[in-house]
């Protein structure tokens, strides 16, 4: 199981938004333990464990996730995932709990049912919490679910923006695809995602 990414050989990744390639190679579940400082090691200790991963176990798929993706979209998309999912233990909406609203980036129910048509799920006649189940019981289809609302609801300029790794492009991201405030939480979770990954957000 690939515990690394590999920049630019796996990611293809900009450094800066300046565009100098980034050579080093960065440990997945390290930058993980750093950007979600609040995930667990042992998810028997999770009030949700069947919800639960480690930074060990989601590294694989995050990384096949984001293997096409620039320093800058990682950053940002497991800044996003960890304050979602709280540090990798929640895959369902625990506040406020609307029914079937879920993923590692917490989708609505309603791209929720987007996503597992894209997935081609047997949705037909199920409630959305039964649909969340069926696209979160997969652990790739559940880490995957960001890079696909990003093709899927993110304009070519926000992309192009996000692609560059800077302050701009979180704020786009956030507030013209996500829709939602760039609050102090998700500040720092993207000035530790800007560490990890040596962006200066410039």
């Amino acid at each position: 199981m690939r515990t690394q990414l590999v920049i630019p050989a796996l990611f293809a990744g900009l450094a800066s938004a300046g565009g100098n390639l980034e050579t080093r190679s960065i440990s997945a579940v390290q930058a993980i333990k750093e950007i979600m400082p609040g995930a667990l090691s042992d998810c028997s200790k999770s009030d949700a464990p069947t919800e639960c991963s480690t930074p060990e176990q989601a590294a694989p798929f995050l990384i096949e996730s984001l293997k096409q993706r620039t320093t800058g979209e990682i950053a940002m998309v497991l800044s996003v995932i960890g304050v979602e999912t709280a540090d990798l233990k929640y895959r369902v909406n625990k506040n406020p709990g609307i029914p079937g609203q879920g993923t590692a980036n917490m989708m609505s129910p309603s791209y929720v049912r987007k996503y597992a048509e894209f997935l081609k799920l047997p949705i037909e006649g199920r409630s959305e919490a039964d649909i969340l189940q069926l696209v979160i019981e997969d652990d790739f289809n559940h880490f995957n679910s960001a890079v696909w609302f990003i093709n899927q609801e993110c304009t070519e300029d926000v992309k192009a923006k996000m692609r560059m790794g800077t302050d701009e492009g979180y704020k786009l991201y956030l507030e013209k695809c996500i829709v939602t405030e760039n609050s102090d939480l998700r500040q720092a979770y993207w000035a530790r995602a800007k560490k990890v990954f040596n962006l200066t957000g410039k």
